[in-house]
């Protein structure tokens, strides 16, 4: 397998100036560098910038990806973490949840990154696009007080088998779509993630979502203070007059964080609870196919002709997905007749559909995955 490394960061409330982009620019000769974003991609080599730094100096967020074990992503939260550092310090990992203050201010940098080896993951292709999307938009949510993030990075990073889990926060049973691309990104257990959501309740409204900690915040501004925000907005500035509200929104509200649940239960008993999780998923989903396939093979029943016709379709569309799934219909075919006829009769849909197209040797290969004789 060649080495490959994908490194990006993004300006999400305001664009860099002059100094910032010097900087940037200075931290790699081949990246993609902007005002908005740096990108790069490295099949050989290394990233040799200082990653802290450029949070530091301009931009909020941050991924670095290679295939040998580096998942890591970085957030800029310009008035501070989302709790009491009392509680930051029960979801904090060493290396791998950490929080980087600034010298001066509230501010600093959130550090999410894996101990993982080079097979700790499934090193297949992954989706950059859809998980750059949605960085800005976990970034948000950290700041409007949702630290769904946080235990989700916990849950899929310890292995510390007698660890007991951090207070467990509203709102995992659904997660928002930010949320649910960083749980695929580190291949987090569904069913891991099924156990321990039985303990959290339903997520509330989040500030700026229009619920009432919002309302009471915009009540309570002077007329002076509501048209500052309204002409910095004009001016530009409209994601960082969003950031510092839902910051001030979290602290007027009496709220120190997102709601949780005491944690009580270790690392072993959440995998305990998961293993019983997916065996009843996997029964369920069991029983849910072969329903699906009762309906199929009484359809197929009816109206043989119709997929033998459907079969010889698919086998026209060119490709292995196409080819296995026309076997898989015959097979089913057979299955549904039944008997010698029902195996005379897929084999020969098998036999015309090879002989015209003999040169498609992933189709013939498919057929003999299904037992289908052909010659």
């Amino acid at each position: 397998m060649s080495e490959y490394q994908y490194i990006h960061f993004a300006a999400v409330d305001k664009p860099l100036n002059d100094k910032q982009l010097a900087y940037m620019q200075d931290q790699s000769t081949r990246a993609e560098v902007t005002r908005w974003s740096f990108h790069n991609e490295y099949h050989y080599g290394d990233f040799r910038g200082n990653a802290l730094e450029m949070m530091l100096r301009g931009y909020d967020v941050h991924l670095h990806y290679a295939n040998f074990g580096i998942r890591k992503l970085m957030f800029r939260l310009p008035f501070g973490l989302p709790m009491q550092q009392k509680q930051y310090n029960e979801y904090a990992m060493k290396y791998c949840i950490e929080w980087k203050k600034d010298k001066r201010g509230k501010g600093g940098v959130l550090s999410i990154q894996p101990d993982a080896d080079a097979d700790t993951y499934d090193e297949e292709y992954f989706e950059f696009d859809h998980l750059t999307e949605q960085l800005p938009r976990i970034r948000e949510a950290l700041m409007a007080g949702d630290i769904r993030t946080l235990y989700l990075g916990w849950l899929a990073f310890n292995w510390d088998e007698d660890d007991i889990e951090p207070p467990v926060p509203a709102g995992l049973k659904s997660l928002p779509p930010e949320l649910a691309e960083f749980a695929d990104f580190y291949q987090l257990d569904r069913d891991l993630l099924a156990a321990a959501s039985t303990k959290s309740p339903d997520a509330p409204s989040r500030p700026g979502d229009g619920g009432p900690g919002a309302d009471e915040w915009l009540a309570q501004q002077s007329l002076g203070d509501l048209q500052e925000l309204m002409r910095r907005v004009l001016e530009g500035d409209a994601a960082a007059v969003r950031a510092e509200s839902l910051a001030a929104i979290r602290n007027a509200s009496g709220m120190e964080t997102w709601p949780t649940t005491e944690g009580t239960r270790t690392l072993s008993e959440l995998r305990e609870q998961a293993s019983a999780e997916s065996d009843q998923r996997k029964k369920r989903e069991l029983a849910a196919e072969q329903r699906k396939l009762k309906k199929r093979l009484a359809k197929i029943r009816e109206d043989p002709s119709a997929a033998i016709s459907e079969a010889e379709k698919l086998i026209q569309k060119r490709s292995t997905t196409s080819y296995q799934r026309a076997a898989k219909l015959l097979s089913e075919l057979r299955v549904a007749i039944g008997g010698e006829k029902g195996e005379r009769l897929a084999n020969y849909a098998a036999k015309r559909i090879v002989t015209k197209h003999p040169t498609l040797h992933y189709v013939k290969r498919a057929f003999n995955d299904e037992g289908l004789n052909y010659k």
